[in-house]
């Protein structure tokens, strides 16, 4: 029981926190540069997924396997039992599996969906990107004015999100006008080239919890390998 459980965990961690590191460390290396970095709010969010997909993979996975209580025998080392159960079971098991699967996939689609006319820019600081934002929509001659988080011109135009101490912003686009749109990402890319960024806090933020997590992983593969060696003996 104890040595099966311990595999599992450590299944669990390294599947998990693998992911998981390799995204913080990428995101460390975006905020440390010394100029804004834009991104489509649809490729910010797969870089996110990418980092939680051992999560929403194999954790969310495990969980499912664990309120089928015949996995239990697995737990308990009594193989034997465990296939027996999942012969029985087997079609329990591949509907939850398939609920799991459908959850998450629509999960994804909606999130695409609604960031699919958003930008996401690191290492900027929110100030300095309003006055940019400002200056690009007065080159297209569609002054701005700023309500809140809502920004109009006449009719609504996007929401802008700021954290300021992550150098982060996040622009939503809310008009129907894809072409305005198209034309002020274009040139966003184009201005905020100019801008220089001083250190940016989150960046040790980031490489903390970055080697955190990889240590972490490290630790649950070294312990996975050492857990097989004994099963093999």
């Amino acid at each position: 029981m104890g040595l099966s459980f311990i595999l599992v965990l450590c299944v669990a961690g390294a599947c998990c926190l693998t992911p998981l590191a390799i995204y913080l460390f990428w995101l460390t290396q975006v905020t440390r540069r010394d100029r804004p970095t834009m991104f489509t709010g649809s490729w910010d969010f797969v870089g996110l997924l990418i980092g939680l997909s051992g999560f929403i993979l194999f954790g969310g996975g495990l969980v499912l396997s664990l309120l089928q209580s015949n996995f239990r025998y697995w737990m308990r080392g009594n193989f034997e039992s465990f296939r027996i159960a999942w012969g029985q079971d087997k079609l329990t098991w591949m509907l939850l599996g398939c609920t799991y699967l459908a959850l998450v996939v629509g999960w994804i689609f909606l999130m695409l969906s609604s960031r699919r006319r958003s930008l996401v820019v690191y290492n900027i600081d929110p100030a300095a990107f309003e006055v940019t934002l400002t200056e690009v929509f007065e080159h297209l001659n569609h002054p701005v004015e700023r309500r809140g988080n809502l920004w109009v011109s006449g009719v609504p135009l996007f929401e802008l999100d700021r954290f300021p101490r992550g150098l982060t912003v996040t622009l939503r686009w809310v008009a129907q006008d894809q072409l305005l749109y198209q034309e002020v990402e274009r040139l966003l890319r184009e201005a905020i080239r100019s801008l220089f960024t001083d250190d940016n806090v989150s960046t040790h933020w980031l490489m903390a919890a970055a080697i955190g997590a990889g240590f972490s992983a490290v630790s649950c593969f070294g312990l996975l390998i050492y857990a097989l060696h004994l099963l093999s003996r």
